[in-house]
Formats: C-alpha cells, structure tokens, sequence
C-alpha cells in the first residue's frame, strides 16, 4: 500500500513538473459586460481555455479586438514593474478573465478565426494581431517591458475609441538546450581524435624497414655550414700560431747595453 502511494506521488510530481515547463499564461479582458465564469481553474489545458473564450466572445460583445501573442512568456513574468500597462487597463476593465497556467499553445489566429464567423451578419469587427519579440529567458525583463511599452500605446488608441475586448496570450518556451563545443587554436585535438579511431592501423605501421640514412638525415645544411665555418676559423688560427712561432729573435739582443751609458762607452 506504501509502495503505491509513493509511486501515485511521484507520478503527480511529474505531471505537475511536466505541466509547468509546458505552460504559460493567459489574460483577456473587456470593456464589455461579460458573464465571465467564477471558478476560474488555475491550470487548465489550451483546449478548455480556447472553449471558455469563444463561450464569451459568441455574442460579439465589442467593436474591436486586441490579440496579443508574447513568445516564451510564463505565470512569474508577469510582474507590476515588467507590464504596468497591460495590469493597468486590465484593473480598469469591466470584465476579466485571466489563467496562470494554460497546457499547450493557444492560438491567436484560431480566436480570430472564432471572432469574425460569430460576428458575422452582425457586425463587421475590427481585429487587430500583434506578435511580440520572444524573451530570450524567464528573467528578461527589458525586452517585456519594451513590449509592454508598444502594447501601452495601442491600448491607449483602443481605449479613447470605444468598445474593446484584448487577449493577451502567451506561448510555451521552444528554445533547445545549446550543447557546448570546445573549439582549440591548434589542430593537436584533431590529431588524436584520429588517432583514438585507427589504433590498429597505428600499429601495423609502427615497423619501418627502411635503410637508416633513408629515415634519418645526419648531414643537413646547418650541419655543413657549421663544419665550414669551423674549418675557416682553424685556419685563421693555424695561421696566426705559425706566424707567431716563426719570429726569430737573436739571444746577443738582449746582452746588448742600452741607454745612456752604452754612449759613454762609446
């Protein structure tokens, strides 16, 4: 019984971890009096959540829709100081219906589609799309609150005009995990990468029958240069010692007075 319970817990972990990283959230709200659900589920699935907002966009409550589609968007970024704009006109709506976490992609074209076949033969509805940059993590702030600025602008111009209904849906993260790739100056990586592939073949080459002077050279051009520029400089001292050594002097040079009274002797 344990053991089940345990299991039934792990299970609903996963699932809840699962749902979390599949889920963004979803805003709409009208100027419109709507008869807006009061349990209002804080997950639902993108079908639910699609189902609930045709339910209260069947009437073709307003003149103009607003839908908003924010690319990698989840529940905690949405902050006061990262969209004061969107918060702003939603608190001053008369109607709101909002979800903190919507399983799978909810489609903006697909609302769009729903609104203009429900308007049809009543009134010809003004729809407006926008798709804003994507955030590049959970924690980009600037590039949300850039958006919200664009999205502040356009509100404002609904406003002033009369009725309007905005949908603010945000879409699950895509991005791929980067792998990393170590990159080197020298081809040294290279070389033992195809080294570690052909071992055998390393091995059956390791023996070279060749003759020794073929596969060593023993007298190379710094070599011959080094023993005639030896040769040249024993040559100047050879020289220099014979030249020295054939001097002659006779020994009666050095009995020989000199000086001032070798003239008087004279």
């Amino acid at each position: 019984m344990r053991i089940s319970q345990t299991a039934a817990v792990l299970a609903a972990c996963c699932a809840s971890a699962h749902a979390f990283s599949d889920s963004s959230p979803i805003v709409m709200f009208s100027s419109a009096s709507l008869d807006v659900p009061v349990n209002q589920g804080l997950i639902q699935s993108n079908t639910d959540a699609l189902a609930t907002l045709q339910q209260l966009l069947k009437s073709c409550p307003t003149d103009r829709y607003l839908l908003v589609s924010q690319p990698n968007l989840n529940k905690a970024s949405l902050v006061k100081k990262a969209v004061p704009n969107l918060l702003h006109y939603n608190e001053k709506a008369k109607s709101r219906y909002s979800v903190p976490e919507v399983i799978g992609e909810l489609n903006t074209d697909d609302i769009a589609a729903f609104v203009r076949k429900s308007c049809e033969g009543r009134t010809k509805p003004f729809i407006e799309q926008l798709d804003m940059d994507p955030l590049r993590s959970a924690k980009d702030v600037s590039t949300l609150w850039n958006n919200d600025d664009q999205l502040g602008m356009v509100l404002e111009q609904f406003d002033s005009d009369g009725s309007y209904t905005v949908i603010f849906a945000g879409t699950p993260r895509k991005e791929v995990p980067q792998t990393y790739t170590a990159t080197f100056q020298d081809g040294v990586p290279a070389e033992l990468k195809r080294d570690v592939h052909s071992p055998h073949r390393r091995a059956l080459n390791s023996s070279d029958n060749r003759p020794l002077f073929e596969k060593y050279q023993y007298f190379s051009t710094g070599i011959f240069t080094a023993l005639v520029s030896l040769v040249i400089l024993l040559s100047i001292l050879y020289g220099g010692i014979a030249a020295v050594a054939s001097l002659e002097v006779p020994y009666g040079a050095f009995d020989k007075e000199m000086g001032p009274a070798a003239q008087k002797k004279q």
